[in-house]
């Protein structure tokens, strides 16, 4: 089993090797060792072949290169080619239809969340909200995924040879454009066609209504920030989705409408964007051929019109004179009560079932006053080696000032 240390140890060391190895993955399953070698040549010029032959071993050591069953070629550790794929944006073009299974679990996760509304088991209750989340991380990773995708492939087409004939050199392009960005566009219609947005809207809407249900009911504040967070994944979820099947559409239809020859200076320029997009500029040209000009180019730095009219009002701003009301003198201070909570406590641990937790403190310590022991109250249902389910029947309690209407707890040991 790889070790996480050794494998980020020995990424840092070989990474230049690996970063060739995981491009050269676009064509080519396994690796001659040969092959592997060569390319150290390339990017190691100034290594001798023992210290080529050398890093080779270490990559084998530390498992970053496995060898294949009945053979001795070289293929990249899986998990180390996704995890470097993701830090690259090399990734495969997804499909469709793994979407479309994902809003299938999302549906049933949505059902599972009213069954355990209403069955008030909170427990399956947050299962259900992870299996949602889950599921929502997982499609906006994929439209960011493909939309990376989609880029690399109008690269490699605008970058391809120019002699190639047109409907080969963009038949990569054509059929992207025909299983993906088409499906995805019926996929995400806005209207009564597609699937994916009207279940974003019915999940903003089941997700709000099962928090305002828990508010009603007394649920706890966890469960219900757990539903505003997920309601809150869905809202990002409706406004990338557009905005990356966008970009994969306007990437490209203009190859695939146009088809037009492209000459090598713009085959070259799509290929260093692309580099320059994944490595950024100063790694992908040296500062001694950078132009001159933008290194020695001035930032200047303007206020605008909207901000010098809204100085203007600040500095002309005279605060309003505000009337407090006049000090009374009836003192409505409330005293504290010494409390030996710990005792209280162990009390409620030997009475334990309780039916009714209220009417428990009101007959043992009735004599407090009737703040303490609405403090006492929720303390107790949120001990965490005691399960409290609320009553469904409202019920009214007198205190010594006031009378109260709850949904009393019923306690048990967990």
């Amino acid at each position: 089993m790889i070790k996480p240390r050794s494998l980020i140890r020995a990424l840092e060391k070989h990474w230049d090797a690996i970063e060739r190895i995981v491009l050269l993955g676009r064509d080519q399953i396994a690796y001659e060792r040969n092959d592997i070698l060569a390319l150290m040549a390339k990017v190691y010029v100034h290594e001798s072949t023992e210290q080529h032959v050398e890093r080779l071993q270490q990559l084998v050591n530390a498992e970053l290169l496995v060898e294949m069953s009945h053979s001795n070629t070289l293929q990249l550790n899986e998990n180390v080619r996704q995890f470097v794929g993701s830090l690259l944006h090399e990734h495969e073009l997804g499909l469709s239809d793994i979407l479309k299974a994902r809003i299938v679990d999302i549906k049933a996760g949505l059902e599972q969340l009213q069954q355990a509304v209403q069955e008030r088991d909170m427990a399956a209750l947050q299962r259900g909200a992870v299996r949602i989340d889950n599921q929502l991380r997982q499609i906006l990773q994929q439209l960011d995924q493909d939309t990376h995708a989609i880029q690399d492939i109008a690269e490699r087409a605008k970058a391809t040879d120019e002699k190639m004939p047109l409907a080969k050199r963009y038949r990569e392009v054509l059929d992207a454009y025909d299983l993906y960005v088409h499906p995805m566009t019926e996929l995400m219609d806005t209207g009564a066609g597609g699937s994916f947005y009207p279940l974003l809207e019915e999940a903003e809407k089941v997700l709000e209504a099962l928090a305002q249900q828990l508010l009603v009911q007394g649920g706890l504040y966890s469960h219900q920030r757990l539903l505003r967070q997920i309601g809150f994944r869905v809202k990002e979820l409706r406004k990338n989705g557009l905005l990356a099947l966008k970009q994969c559409t306007n990437t490209l239809m203009p190859l695939r409408e146009e088809l037009r020859r492209h000459n090598r200076l713009s085959a070259a320029i799509g290929q260093l964007l692309g580099e320059v997009r994944k490595k950024g500029l100063r790694r992908t040209f040296s500062q001694q051929s950078l132009p001159i000009w933008r290194k020695e180019r001035t930032v200047s730095v303007a206020i605008g019109p909207e901000l010098l009219t809204l100085m203007e009002q600040v500095r002309h701003y005279q605060p309003k004179a505000i009337d407090f009301p006049e000090l009374t003198a009836e003192d409505t201070h409330i005293e504290l009560e010494q409390v030996d909570e710990d005792a209280i406590r162990e009390h409620l641990y030997q009475s334990l079932p309780l039916t009714d937790l209220m009417h428990w403190l009101t007959d043992h310590y009735g004599h407090y006053q009737d703040i303490t022991l609405l403090r006492l109250y929720h303390t107790f249902i949120r001990l965490a080696d005691v399960f409290a389910i609320p009553d469904p029947k409202e019920t009214r309690i007198a205190l010594k000032q006031v009378a109260i209407r709850l949904h009393s707890h019923t306690l048990t040991s967990l």
